[in-house]
């Protein structure tokens, strides 16, 4: 038969090809069913054609001042925070006139070299920045660098970064967490006044507890993700970090709300609040509950359990009510996590890093870079990263998704029962990592860090998956280094969360 032309820029498959495609799905084609399949095609893809030729939404930076910048020397650098030191300036005027800010380095900022903390990515340069770096330079902010991470966010204590661990400013002998680490030693080293960092796991929290710095994970979908890359659009969480409960308060002002260009499904409206008129409100009749499992893993540190419990005994003394409170299934929530996430991860990266069954505007151009790396430095990605892309598409094809579907529905009743406790008290507390910080291995070895790296993320990753609001706070420290209380309240209640968590600060003064 006469086949139609094809007009556009995709090729059309051979019939061997289309066999091929089908035999991976199952399917067995004889030479004239894929022959005729080919026909069919030709009419979808005429269709799909019509794309190259509508123009794409641009969304150029609203600030166009711009220094790309440079990687610094490690005399200028001691504790290797920066991946790039760059310069882009906000506003003249606004609540963030004069702060420094630094972003982890999977957010991305126009016109700067954007890695994620591995090779992959080398030589690729966004040309959009993520809505909070708009956010940002509007209200005045000046983004003063990169931050370290690790590689493709996979590790938790910075050593897979291509780029070598940041070091911990408290004591450069010990990881400064992971996987926004650069974000949190750039805080604790004076070297930037607010930082992002980004948190499917905990990888906000956990560098704010072990460099004695302060992060909020805000309630899914209240901080938009648009620009960042991120694992799973249902756990992706961007971080605002700072010294202070205040300053991160101010921070989130800044940075939430809707945004329709964010990938994140949220079911209801997002609701902010002013965020910094909470700091400093009285926690007279704040019921507190401890939860006991997490202080009971069997390698909890007993100076880091004395340091929160004291912190929380402190709260009582200025008029909270506090009760200890058991939480069984929250023993298996990094199990539920890692059901969901080792399925969705992988099926992130099959999508060139955007995802389907989203929402919002997708960054082409990151899709078309990573996809050109994939195809040729696959071989470079972190030993974690690889384990999820292999394990996710073999539990997709042998089990049949089964797993992820089991994982989700416990995910549910994780859910209603975090919320059954946050009805009994008003916020949650614990420690924001079992133990104290990891001292860094002289010689990076994949598998001592998949054997500790988990370790550190029990009490963190539940409420990436529940989408709870989580404030870790420095209260105190142990063997010398900071110790972190977490706070977990209700969905959207992040000011009663800066209420309670600067009523801690002001008890360690």
């Amino acid at each position: 038969m006469q086949r139609p032309k094809p007009m556009g820029r995709i090729r059309r498959p051979t019939t061997e090809e289309i066999q091929a495609l089908a035999a991976q799905e199952y399917m067995h084609l004889t030479p004239e069913e894929a022959e005729a399949f080919r026909g069919l095609m030709d009419g979808l893809l005429a269709s799909i054609d019509r794309l190259d030729e509508l123009p794409q939404p641009r969304l150029g930076p609203t600030w166009r001042e711009r220094d790309p910048g440079y990687r610094p020397s490690p005399d200028e650098d001691p504790y290797n925070i920066y991946i790039r030191k760059c310069l882009v300036k906000g506003a003249p005027s606004g609540p963030l006139l004069g702060k420094r800010v630094g972003l982890k380095d999977n957010i991305a900022l126009a016109g700067v070299p954007m890695t994620h903390g591995s090779r992959v990515l080398a030589g690729y340069v966004p040309e959009i920045d993520a809505t909070v770096v708009t956010r940002l330079l509007d209200a005045g902010a000046t983004i003063v660098g990169k931050l370290n991470q690790d590689d493709f966010a996979m590790g938790g204590t910075g050593e897979t970064s291509a780029f070598g661990a940041p070091r911990n400013p408290r004591n450069p002998e010990y990881s400064a967490g992971g996987s926004s680490g650069g974000s949190g030693a750039a805080l604790a080293a004076g070297e930037v006044d607010l930082a992002l960092g980004a948190d499917q796991r905990g990888s906000g929290r956990i560098p704010a507890a072990w460099c004695g710095v302060v992060a909020i994970k805000a309630t899914h979908g209240l901080v938009p993700s648009f620009g960042a890359i991120g694992m799973d659009h249902t756990v992706d969480h961007i971080c605002p970090m700072a010294r202070s409960v205040a300053e991160t308060a101010l921070a989130l002002e800044v940075i939430a709300g809707d945004d329709p260009r964010d990938p994140q499904w949220v079911r209801g409206p997002i609701r902010t609040d002013r965020y910094t008129e909470a700091v400093g409100r009285d926690v007279k009749g704040i019921r507190i509950g401890l939860l006991g499992e997490a202080f009971d893993w069997s390698f909890s540190d007993p100076e880091v359990n004395e340091a929160v419990r004291g912190a929380v005994q402190g709260l009582g003394k200025q008029g909270a009510v506090v009760k200890e409170l058991s939480f069984p299934l929250f023993k298996d929530a990094d199990s539920i996590w890692n059901g969901v996430v080792t399925h969705s991860m992988s099926a992130l990266f099959e999508s060139e890093l955007e995802g389907y069954w989203r929402g919002g505007y997708c960054n082409v151009g990151l899709q078309a870079a990573f996809g050109a790396a994939r195809r040729t430095r696959s071989d470079e990605f972190p030993p974690f990263t690889k384990v999820r892309i292999i394990l996710g598409k073999y539990l997709r094809r042998q089990y049949m998704s089964t797993y992820f579907g089991k994982a989700q529905n416990l995910r549910m009743v994780l859910r209603e029962e975090t919320d059954r406790l946050l009805r009994e008290v008003d916020v949650l507390a614990m420690p924001t990592t079992p133990q104290k910080p990891f001292k860094l291995l002289e010689k990076v070895d994949p598998l001592p860090l998949v054997t500790r790296a988990p370790s550190m993320t029990l009490n963190t990753s539940f409420t990436d998956i529940t989408g709870h609001p989580s404030l870790t706070v420095p209260c105190g420290q142990a063997g010398g280094l900071p110790v972190g209380l977490q706070l977990v309240g209700r969905h959207w209640e992040e000011s009663l969360l800066f209420t309670v968590g600067a009523a801690v600060e002001a008890g360690q003064k």
